[in-house]
Protein backbone atom coordinates (compact mmCIF):
# COMPACT_ATOMS: atom_id res chain seq x y z
CA UNK A 1 0.00 0.00 0.00
CA UNK A 2 2.62 2.09 1.09
CA UNK A 3 4.71 1.58 -2.58
CA UNK A 4 1.44 2.22 -4.66
CA UNK A 5 1.34 5.72 -2.80
CA UNK A 6 4.71 6.98 -3.32
CA UNK A 7 4.40 5.73 -7.40
CA UNK A 8 1.51 7.78 -7.48
CA UNK A 9 2.91 10.49 -5.66
CA UNK A 10 6.07 10.48 -8.34
CA UNK A 11 3.75 10.56 -11.71
CA UNK A 12 1.89 13.30 -9.65
CA UNK A 13 5.48 15.45 -9.43
CA UNK A 14 6.43 14.12 -13.22
CA UNK A 15 2.88 15.82 -14.88
CA UNK A 16 3.31 18.95 -12.90
CA UNK A 17 6.61 19.23 -13.92
CA UNK A 18 5.69 18.80 -17.39
CA UNK A 19 2.75 20.71 -16.87
CA UNK A 20 5.18 23.85 -15.81
CA UNK A 21 6.99 23.20 -18.80
CA UNK A 22 4.74 23.64 -21.26
CA UNK A 23 3.44 26.93 -19.99
CA UNK A 24 6.80 28.09 -20.03
CA UNK A 25 7.34 27.00 -23.42
CA UNK A 26 3.81 28.44 -24.54
CA UNK A 27 4.24 31.43 -22.88
CA UNK A 28 7.94 32.06 -24.26
CA UNK A 29 7.24 31.37 -27.39
CA UNK A 30 5.39 34.29 -30.13
CA UNK A 31 2.51 33.25 -31.24
CA UNK A 32 -0.15 35.16 -33.95
CA UNK A 33 -3.81 35.86 -32.95
CA UNK A 34 -6.53 37.83 -34.93
CA UNK A 35 -8.90 40.07 -33.61
CA UNK A 36 -12.00 42.85 -34.84
CA UNK A 37 -11.83 46.05 -33.90
CA UNK A 38 -14.40 48.08 -34.06
CA UNK A 39 -14.43 51.58 -35.86
CA UNK A 40 -16.87 54.26 -34.81
CA UNK A 41 -16.46 57.98 -36.65
CA UNK A 42 -17.02 61.07 -34.61
CA UNK A 43 -18.19 64.89 -35.40
CA UNK A 44 -20.11 64.02 -38.24
CA UNK A 45 -21.80 67.78 -39.55
CA UNK A 46 -25.63 67.35 -39.20
CA UNK A 47 -26.10 68.01 -42.76
CA UNK A 48 -24.07 65.21 -44.21
CA UNK A 49 -25.21 61.83 -44.60
CA UNK A 50 -23.30 58.57 -45.76
CA UNK A 51 -24.76 57.72 -49.12
CA UNK A 52 -22.02 53.98 -48.50
CA UNK A 53 -21.42 53.22 -45.10
CA UNK A 54 -17.55 53.42 -44.10
CA UNK A 55 -16.34 50.15 -42.85
CA UNK A 56 -16.92 49.70 -39.02
CA UNK A 57 -14.35 47.35 -38.26
CA UNK A 58 -10.44 46.27 -38.97
CA UNK A 59 -9.74 42.35 -38.75
CA UNK A 60 -5.78 43.48 -37.35
CA UNK A 61 -3.27 39.95 -36.74
CA UNK A 62 -1.12 40.46 -33.83
CA UNK A 63 2.27 38.79 -33.03
CA UNK A 64 3.72 38.72 -29.50
CA UNK A 65 4.51 36.19 -26.83
CA UNK A 66 2.18 33.85 -25.59
CA UNK A 67 1.74 35.79 -21.92
CA UNK A 68 1.32 39.62 -23.65
CA UNK A 69 -0.81 38.04 -26.07
CA UNK A 70 -3.25 36.77 -24.16
CA UNK A 71 -2.94 40.55 -22.02
CA UNK A 72 -3.69 42.05 -25.84
CA UNK A 73 -6.35 39.43 -26.64
CA UNK A 74 -8.41 40.29 -23.62
CA UNK A 75 -8.47 43.97 -24.03
CA UNK A 76 -11.26 46.37 -25.38
CA UNK A 77 -10.37 47.90 -28.79
CA UNK A 78 -11.89 50.73 -30.15
CA UNK A 79 -10.78 53.20 -33.03
CA UNK A 80 -11.77 56.71 -33.27
CA UNK A 81 -12.34 58.99 -35.86
CA UNK A 82 -13.16 62.56 -36.22
CA UNK A 83 -14.55 63.79 -39.49
CA UNK A 84 -15.52 67.06 -38.85
CA UNK A 85 -12.47 68.42 -41.46
CA UNK A 86 -12.55 65.34 -43.88
CA UNK A 87 -16.51 66.15 -45.04
CA UNK A 88 -16.26 69.12 -47.17
CA UNK A 89 -18.21 70.30 -50.44
CA UNK A 90 -21.94 69.22 -51.62
CA UNK A 91 -20.72 65.53 -51.83
CA UNK A 92 -17.23 63.24 -52.01
CA UNK A 93 -15.64 60.70 -50.62
CA UNK A 94 -13.14 60.32 -47.55
CA UNK A 95 -10.65 58.20 -46.53
CA UNK A 96 -8.34 57.20 -44.16
CA UNK A 97 -5.23 55.83 -45.40
CA UNK A 98 -2.99 52.86 -44.53
CA UNK A 99 -0.27 54.85 -42.44
CA UNK A 100 -2.63 56.53 -40.42
CA UNK A 101 -4.91 53.62 -39.53
CA UNK A 102 -1.59 51.55 -38.92
CA UNK A 103 -0.67 53.86 -36.39
CA UNK A 104 -4.05 54.23 -34.82
CA UNK A 105 -3.47 50.45 -34.56
CA UNK A 106 -0.30 50.41 -32.96
CA UNK A 107 -0.85 53.04 -30.19
CA UNK A 108 -3.40 50.56 -28.37
CA UNK A 109 -1.13 47.92 -28.18
CA UNK A 110 0.41 46.50 -24.95
CA UNK A 111 3.59 45.25 -24.11
CA UNK A 112 5.62 43.92 -27.36
CA UNK A 113 3.22 42.96 -29.70
CA UNK A 114 3.72 44.09 -32.98
CA UNK A 115 1.25 44.39 -35.72
CA UNK A 116 1.44 41.85 -38.83
CA UNK A 117 -1.50 42.46 -41.08
CA UNK A 118 -5.03 44.41 -40.42
CA UNK A 119 -8.02 44.38 -43.01
CA UNK A 120 -8.82 46.40 -45.55
CA UNK A 121 -5.88 48.46 -45.45
CA UNK A 122 -7.51 52.07 -45.93
CA UNK A 123 -11.36 53.13 -44.36
CA UNK A 124 -13.54 54.96 -46.94
CA UNK A 125 -17.21 56.17 -47.32
CA UNK A 126 -19.20 58.32 -49.59
CA UNK A 127 -21.13 61.23 -48.90
CA UNK A 128 -23.40 64.05 -49.82
CA UNK A 129 -24.77 67.06 -48.33
CA UNK A 130 -28.41 67.95 -47.58
CA UNK A 131 -30.56 70.63 -47.41
CA UNK A 132 -32.03 72.08 -44.02
CA UNK A 133 -35.00 73.72 -42.52
CA UNK A 134 -36.56 73.84 -39.45
CA UNK A 135 -40.16 73.65 -38.57
CA UNK A 136 -42.39 73.68 -35.74
CA UNK A 137 -43.61 69.93 -33.68
CA UNK A 138 -46.77 68.94 -33.38
CA UNK A 139 -48.32 66.48 -31.03
CA UNK A 140 -50.91 64.32 -32.15
CA UNK A 141 -51.84 62.29 -29.10
CA UNK A 142 -54.25 63.22 -26.17
CA UNK A 143 -53.74 63.45 -22.97
CA UNK A 144 -56.74 63.11 -20.19
CA UNK A 145 -56.48 64.28 -17.00
CA UNK A 146 -57.93 62.16 -13.86
CA UNK A 147 -61.08 62.79 -12.55
CA UNK A 148 -61.88 66.26 -11.23
CA UNK A 149 -58.77 67.46 -12.87
CA UNK A 150 -58.01 69.61 -15.73
CA UNK A 151 -55.07 71.07 -17.81
CA UNK A 152 -53.60 74.07 -16.61
CA UNK A 153 -52.70 75.98 -19.77
CA UNK A 154 -50.98 74.72 -22.56
CA UNK A 155 -49.49 71.42 -23.99
CA UNK A 156 -45.75 72.19 -24.49
CA UNK A 157 -43.03 70.17 -26.42
CA UNK A 158 -39.16 70.98 -25.90
CA UNK A 159 -37.89 72.02 -28.19
CA UNK A 160 -40.91 73.24 -30.51
CA UNK A 161 -39.31 72.75 -33.31
CA UNK A 162 -36.67 70.32 -35.19
CA UNK A 163 -34.17 70.71 -38.32
CA UNK A 164 -35.47 68.48 -40.98
CA UNK A 165 -32.76 67.45 -43.45
CA UNK A 166 -33.12 65.99 -47.40
CA UNK A 167 -32.77 66.82 -50.59
CA UNK A 168 -34.19 70.91 -51.45
CA UNK A 169 -37.26 69.14 -53.28
CA UNK A 170 -38.43 66.88 -50.00
CA UNK A 171 -38.14 69.18 -47.61
CA UNK A 172 -40.36 71.69 -49.13
CA UNK A 173 -42.68 69.99 -48.89
CA UNK A 174 -42.77 69.92 -45.16
CA UNK A 175 -44.34 71.95 -42.94
CA UNK A 176 -44.42 70.68 -39.82
CA UNK A 177 -43.23 67.08 -37.89
CA UNK A 178 -45.18 64.89 -35.80
CA UNK A 179 -44.59 63.12 -32.64
CA UNK A 180 -45.36 59.41 -32.57
CA UNK A 181 -49.12 58.92 -32.04
CA UNK A 182 -49.85 58.23 -28.15
CA UNK A 183 -52.16 58.96 -25.51
CA UNK A 184 -52.29 59.27 -21.75
CA UNK A 185 -54.80 59.19 -19.83
CA UNK A 186 -54.92 59.90 -15.89
CA UNK A 187 -52.32 62.61 -15.71
CA UNK A 188 -52.23 64.66 -12.86
CA UNK A 189 -49.67 67.94 -11.41
CA UNK A 190 -46.82 67.63 -13.80
CA UNK A 191 -46.33 65.36 -15.82
CA UNK A 192 -43.23 64.76 -18.31
CA UNK A 193 -42.57 62.41 -20.66
CA UNK A 194 -40.10 61.48 -24.05
CA UNK A 195 -41.46 61.36 -27.50
CA UNK A 196 -40.05 60.20 -30.43
CA UNK A 197 -40.93 62.06 -33.84
CA UNK A 198 -41.87 60.20 -37.23
CA UNK A 199 -39.36 61.37 -39.68
CA UNK A 200 -41.30 61.71 -43.60
CA UNK A 201 -39.09 58.91 -45.68
CA UNK A 202 -36.37 60.04 -47.04
CA UNK A 203 -35.93 62.47 -44.59
CA UNK A 204 -33.78 63.57 -41.33
CA UNK A 205 -34.46 65.11 -38.68
CA UNK A 206 -32.28 66.41 -35.72
CA UNK A 207 -33.39 66.00 -32.90
CA UNK A 208 -34.98 62.39 -33.42
CA UNK A 209 -37.39 62.72 -29.89
CA UNK A 210 -39.06 65.60 -27.95
CA UNK A 211 -39.49 66.98 -24.15
CA UNK A 212 -43.69 66.59 -23.60
CA UNK A 213 -44.45 68.66 -20.54
CA UNK A 214 -48.54 68.92 -19.39
CA UNK A 215 -49.49 70.16 -15.81
CA UNK A 216 -52.77 69.25 -14.52
CA UNK A 217 -54.41 70.58 -11.60
CA UNK A 218 -57.77 69.88 -9.42
CA UNK A 219 -60.39 71.62 -10.05
CA UNK A 220 -63.77 72.93 -8.39
CA UNK A 221 -66.08 75.54 -9.96
CA UNK A 222 -66.66 79.07 -9.32
CA UNK A 223 -69.73 81.70 -10.02
CA UNK A 224 -69.07 85.43 -10.59
CA UNK A 225 -71.72 87.93 -11.16
CA UNK A 226 -70.20 90.90 -13.48
CA UNK A 227 -71.32 94.00 -15.30
CA UNK A 228 -71.59 93.30 -19.04
CA UNK A 229 -69.46 95.97 -20.71
CA UNK A 230 -70.87 97.84 -23.84
CA UNK A 231 -68.64 99.08 -26.73
CA UNK A 232 -68.10 102.43 -27.49
CA UNK A 233 -70.37 104.21 -30.26
CA UNK A 234 -67.78 106.98 -31.04
CA UNK A 235 -70.98 108.96 -31.69
CA UNK A 236 -71.57 112.07 -29.71
CA UNK A 237 -74.92 111.92 -27.17
CA UNK A 238 -75.50 108.82 -27.73
CA UNK A 239 -75.28 105.62 -25.63
CA UNK A 240 -75.88 102.01 -25.35
CA UNK A 241 -78.19 100.64 -22.76
CA UNK A 242 -78.63 96.52 -22.07
CA UNK A 243 -81.25 94.56 -20.67
CA UNK A 244 -79.86 93.18 -18.77
CA UNK A 245 -76.89 94.81 -17.88
CA UNK A 246 -75.31 92.05 -16.16
CA UNK A 247 -74.46 88.10 -16.59
CA UNK A 248 -73.90 85.50 -14.17
CA UNK A 249 -70.28 83.62 -15.31
CA UNK A 250 -69.77 80.00 -14.42
CA UNK A 251 -66.33 78.42 -14.49
CA UNK A 252 -64.13 75.69 -13.68
CA UNK A 253 -60.86 77.00 -11.74
CA UNK A 254 -57.72 75.20 -10.06
CA UNK A 255 -58.65 74.75 -6.50
CA UNK A 256 -55.39 76.46 -5.56
CA UNK A 257 -56.39 79.22 -7.05
CA UNK A 258 -60.00 79.55 -6.15
CA UNK A 259 -59.37 82.51 -3.66
CA UNK A 260 -57.12 84.79 -6.07
CA UNK A 261 -59.35 84.85 -8.96
CA UNK A 262 -60.85 88.48 -9.18
CA UNK A 263 -62.82 90.23 -12.02
CA UNK A 264 -60.21 91.56 -14.19
CA UNK A 265 -59.04 88.37 -14.74
CA UNK A 266 -62.43 87.37 -16.91
CA UNK A 267 -63.79 90.14 -19.41
CA UNK A 268 -68.15 89.84 -19.99
CA UNK A 269 -69.09 91.93 -23.47
CA UNK A 270 -71.31 92.63 -26.18
CA UNK A 271 -70.12 94.02 -30.22
CA UNK A 272 -71.50 96.78 -31.51
CA UNK A 273 -75.06 96.52 -32.63
CA UNK A 274 -76.12 95.29 -36.09
CA UNK A 275 -78.80 96.16 -38.22
CA UNK A 276 -81.56 94.39 -38.27
CA UNK A 277 -81.06 92.72 -34.67
CA UNK A 278 -82.85 93.37 -31.26
CA UNK A 279 -80.41 91.47 -29.25
CA UNK A 280 -76.82 91.07 -28.49
CA UNK A 281 -74.82 88.31 -28.05
CA UNK A 282 -73.03 87.76 -24.82
CA UNK A 283 -69.08 87.29 -25.59
CA UNK A 284 -66.74 86.23 -22.87
CA UNK A 285 -62.57 86.30 -22.49
CA UNK A 286 -59.95 85.30 -20.15
CA UNK A 287 -56.32 85.39 -19.86
CA UNK A 288 -55.90 83.27 -16.74
CA UNK A 289 -54.40 79.55 -17.68
CA UNK A 290 -56.17 78.39 -14.83
CA UNK A 291 -59.76 79.28 -15.87
CA UNK A 292 -61.69 76.45 -18.58
CA UNK A 293 -64.95 75.74 -19.31
CA UNK A 294 -66.56 79.06 -19.01
CA UNK A 295 -70.20 79.36 -19.51
CA UNK A 296 -72.95 82.47 -19.50
CA UNK A 297 -75.74 83.57 -18.42
CA UNK A 298 -77.59 84.38 -20.04
CA UNK A 299 -76.48 84.44 -23.87
CA UNK A 300 -77.79 87.28 -24.91
CA UNK A 301 -79.55 90.47 -24.24
CA UNK A 302 -81.49 92.98 -25.35
CA UNK A 303 -80.84 96.56 -26.10
CA UNK A 304 -81.86 100.45 -26.65
CA UNK A 305 -79.78 103.18 -28.26
CA UNK A 306 -80.43 106.63 -26.66
CA UNK A 307 -79.71 109.81 -28.31
CA UNK A 308 -79.43 113.09 -26.09
CA UNK A 309 -80.09 116.49 -27.48
CA UNK A 310 -79.31 119.60 -25.53
CA UNK A 311 -82.31 122.22 -26.50
CA UNK A 312 -80.98 125.36 -27.69
CA UNK A 313 -82.81 127.52 -25.00
CA UNK A 314 -80.41 126.32 -22.25
CA UNK A 315 -83.14 123.79 -21.22
CA UNK A 316 -82.71 120.19 -20.07
CA UNK A 317 -81.32 117.69 -22.27
CA UNK A 318 -83.91 114.92 -23.72
CA UNK A 319 -83.45 111.28 -24.00
CA UNK A 320 -84.62 110.11 -27.26
CA UNK A 321 -84.70 106.46 -27.69
CA UNK A 322 -83.33 105.05 -31.23
CA UNK A 323 -85.06 102.27 -32.73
Amino acid sequence: MFLHSKDALVYLSFVLLATIIWFTNAFSTRRTVTMTIPVTYTHIPDDYIFTSAPTNHVHVTLEDEGIDLFANRKRLYELTFDLSERLTGEEGTFIIPMDELRQAIAQQLVGDASLSAFAPELLTGSYTRQHEKTVPVVYTGQIKPAAQHQLCGDITLTPSSVKVYGTEQDIAAVTHIETALTDYEGVQDTFNTRLALVAPKGLRILPDSVQLTAVAEQFTEKAMQLDIRTPNLKQPGKILHLFPNQATVTFRIGTAWFNSVTESDIKVYVDKPQKGSDHLPVLVESNNPHITHIRVKPQEVEYLIESYETPTDGGSATAVPED
